[in-house]
């Protein structure tokens, strides 16, 4: 038994779970990073009714790691443009096809993972 009568064990899982209070939860950051560098990200534009709408879907095996809500958050803001989130998928009014992909590898998802279908899909 050592300090205040834990096991050395314990006393280690104390001093782990204070560091990365006080530090924050660099692994969970880490993991983010690594997360946006693998994800395939899918953007393309529909049409509904009169309106554009660009749609932007993460296929990701760590999709909760991304933080979707988020990156449309940012999105929108940098966009001055409107959006929701549903699931895996980002949805922004108008056209952003071009300015979506630059803003993307802005947030750290690789160029080359990001693919952008040129056409319009009505719907």
């Amino acid at each position: 038994m050592g300090l205040l009568g834990m096991s050395e064990d314990r006393q280690g899982d104390v001093v782990d779970e204070l560091l990365s209070s006080l530090l924050g939860n660099e692994g969970d950051a880490q993991q983010a990073v690594i997360a946006k560098e693998q994800a395939l990200v899918r953007v393309r534009v529909e049409r509904r009714r009169r309106h554009l709408v660009t749609v932007i879907e993460f296929d990701s095996s760590d999709v909760r790691s991304i933080d979707i809500e988020g990156i449309a958050r940012e999105l929108k803001r940098r966009l001055a443009a409107g959006g929701t989130v549903k699931g895996n998928v980002i949805e922004v009014q108008g056209d952003q096809r071009v300015r979506v992909r630059r803003l993307l590898v802005e947030l750290g998802f690789r160029e080359e993972n990001i693919l952008v279908d040129e056409t319009i899909v009505e719907t």
